[in-house]
């Protein structure tokens, strides 16, 4: 009996160390295992990258968009020159990873139909308002391209983005609010200068002389060249000089981002001829951060031009006006004839 509780002893003590042994073993072969860590879910993007080849669409988009966008303009600022623009590798590069892209369309950016978006939104101004290539393509300037466009972004910006939706509807809602007033101002404007003639050089404010319903009073021959960007016939010319020296009109409106002999030679005649002339540029100036702030501007610069050419013509009629004698012409007094004076007669009357 005392062999057996020995020997189970013996074992308790054996089965205990193994025990032990074995744990040991065992926490060294867990420290030596990495432990894999749960996957973190992507983050939701907090802003949608946004291309636009030209300004003007650019500003708009950064409207409806807020701070839910980050809005990259190719073309910007009055000072570009558009005939020559080619765009950077890395304009292009951005084009390709944007999530949307936005173009004018209408043959104004043409280069940007080379690329192709791995997965982006695309947005065109010129397919919105069924716009072809050889239509007038300032389309930023026509109430009903704007509109379209606001509404185009609102939906595509909701469908990048659904959590943001009601976001994009409202900022949506603000800016038609704004456009309200804009084309009211406009309207106004119109109605206020009914009488008065206006010429182009270039067709860049014609949708807005369309919203307007003011007829561009340049010589068709001279307005169908320009807008098919070919050399006008000399005799369109002189037709359009004839216009501005016999002073047919009362503004004279020019491309500031365009410049040749023909546009040199009718700006400077209307200066001799006492006519303004408003400069407009194709892309926003520094001034202006929204289209609406732009375009109130360029109707501001038309009121001064109208004021500035009713002034110069009135001067320059006062000037060539006959004046008044300042004395009176002398009166020549009748029977001044020493013959048939009376002077020394005692009786006037013989």
């Amino acid at each position: 009996m005392r062999t057996i509780i020995c020997a189970a002893k013996k074992f308790g003590k054996t089965v205990s160390t193994c025990l032990i042994a074995s744990a040991v073993l065992l926490g060294f072969s867990a420290c030596g295992q990495q432990v894999e860590k749960p996957k973190e879910k992507p983050k939701a993007a907090t802003q949608i990258t946004v291309v636009s080849t030209v300004d003007t669409w650019g500003s708009l988009a950064k409207e409806i968009g807020g701070k839910d966008v980050k809005v990259e303009s190719i073309m910007a600022g009055a000072n570009t020159d558009i005939s020559s623009f080619k765009p950077k590798p890395k304009d292009l590069e951005n084009m390709q990873d944007a999530q949307v892209l936005i173009t004018n369309g209408a043959g104004y950016d043409d280069w940007a139909s080379k690329v192709h978006p791995k997965k982006a939104e695309t947005i065109s101004a010129a397919a919105t308002v069924g716009a072809l290539n050889g239509d007038n393509p300032y389309l930023w300037f026509s109430h009903d391209a704007r509109e379209a466009m606001a509404s185009s972004m609102a939906d595509t910006f909701s469908k990048v983005l659904p959590a943001k939706k009601h976001d994009f509807a409202q900022r949506l809602s603000e800016w038609q609010n704004s456009e309200k007033k804009l084309a009211s101002s406009i309207s106004d404007f119109a109605k206020n200068h009914s009488d008065v003639k206006y010429a182009s050089t270039s067709p860049i404010l014609f949708w807005l002389m369309a919203d307007m319903n003011v007829k561009d009073a340049a010589p068709k021959e001279y307005s169908d060249a320009i807008s098919n960007n070919t050399e006008p016939q000399r005799s369109s010319v002189e037709e359009f000089q004839k216009l501005i020296e016999d002073r047919k009109i009362d503004v004279l409106i020019s491309d500031s981002q365009q410049g040749n002999d023909v546009l040199n030679l009718l700006n400077g005649i209307a200066g001799r001829s006492y006519t303004s002339t408003v400069r407009v540029s194709e892309l926003m100036p520094k001034y202006a951060n929204q289209l609406d702030q732009w375009i109130l501007k360029i109707c501001d610069d038309l009121q001064n031009a109208i004021n500035a050419t009713k002034d110069m013509r009135k001067n320059i009629d006062d000037q060539d006006s006959p004046k008044k004698p300042i004395t009176k012409k002398p009166t020549i007094a009748k029977n001044t004839d020493p013959k048939n004076s009376n002077q020394g007669q005692q009786d006037p009357g013989k």
